[in-house]
């Protein structure tokens, strides 16, 4: 396998200006910070102050705002709430640089307001409806995805966080229409819908996600293999990418790649961790990347993760310091095992 930094470098550099459709669920993270005051009188609860709260963009808008942060030109289509919540994931989105046609619909913006202190999240809680939208919202999603498919466009990915937006009428259209424009489609699903994702060119998603979609436990090495190899028939994709502890693994015709993690365990669960490696891998492949170079350049992801109570944004700097200082161990460390079909 004759895979270089430099090569590496010359796709990351390939990232600027590329035009990427992403589609999915949309999320408001909201963040509290709070300092302890007292015990309280009426509960023996701690009574905490707010002390400072931000707002982020979450989910396929977290993506999109990786996208132009690396280089990328994102067009990001989604729902959102007639609320306030929507407004400042409207505003946030524009103050971005993200060019987005968002559906309002009569269902409350998906927040996550996540309570802090010194640094350390203690507490979180949800506020969304996660039923599908109804026919009439997806028939305006895919009105504005054949719009925006008029324009130059060089890939579609699509977000998927079991929050409703994502729906098995969508997905087909999604799938078709890229067919019919000849452009790379990379799909990331939840569980719900996740076998809905046929003709994808690519599948991200993780291990637990995949044995909950198809029911197939891993037992030993073979049982993987054979819920990749079942994956990829039942998707009819180029390729699957399974990501879990010990890092990602590849299936692709009879090979199965593996591409470890280079971090801590308690990163894998930084805050847009997913959107951030969703967002290298669909710039990367319409840069011109094969799968395996794109996939090392998601990864790459993984090394820039913290615990801090933020969502994830990166840079073009985050990435090639990664790159430069881990290379040689993350491109000797891919090992290819045959799969038996």
């Amino acid at each position: 396998m004759s895979i270089s930094k430099d090569k590496l470098k010359s796709i990351l550099d390939g990232f600027k200006g590329k035009r990427i459709l992403v589609i999915g669920d949309l999320m408001l993270d909201h963040y509290i910070e709070t300092r302890v005051k007292r015990l309280s009188r009426e509960h023996l609860i701690p009574v905490h102050k707010v002390i400072d709260e931000r707002y982020s963009a979450g989910g396929a808008a977290n993506v999109a705002v990786n996208i132009n942060s690396l280089g990328g030109n994102a067009h990001l289509i989604g729902v959102i709430g007639n609320d306030r919540e929507g407004s400042i994931l409207r505003d946030i989105l524009a103050s971005k640089g993200v060019d987005a046609d968002l559906v309002a619909d009569d269902r409350h913006t998906s927040l996550k307001d996540r309570y802090h202190i010194a640094g350390s999240l203690y507490f979180r809680a949800d506020r969304e409806v996660t039923e599908d939208v109804d026919r009439g919202v997806t028939l305006k999603l895919i009105s504005s995805i054949k719009n925006i498919l008029n324009e130059s466009i060089d890939g579609i990915c699509v977000s998927d966080y079991d929050k409703g937006t994502v729906t098995p009428l969508l997905l087909k259209s999604i799938s078709s229409l890229a067919k019919e424009k000849g452009l790379i489609l990379v799909g990331q699903p939840k569980v719900r819908h996740y076998l809905d994702f046929i003709d994808f060119d690519y599948i991200k998603s993780t291990l637990k996600e995949s044995i909950a979609s198809t029911g197939i436990s891993i037992m030993n090495e073979s049982s993987f293999h054979n819920m990749g190899i079942h994956l990829l028939s039942r998707l009819n994709c180029k390729a699957l990418l399974l990501s879990s502890s010990k890092g990602l693994t590849i299936f692709k015709h009879n090979n199965m790649i593996n591409i470890p993690f280079f971090i801590p365990k308690e990163y894998m669960s930084a805050i847009g961790i997913r959107d951030v490696a969703l967002a290298l891998l669909v710039l990367a492949l319409t840069a011109g990347a094969d799968v395996i170079e794109a996939s090392i350049i998601s990864s790459l992801v993984h090394s820039t993760a913290t615990i801090r109570p933020e969502t994830m944004v990166v840079t073009m700097k985050d990435v090639d310091n990664v790159l430069t200082s881990k290379d040689k161990e993350i491109v000797e460390s891919i090992s290819q095992i045959p799969l038996y079909k």
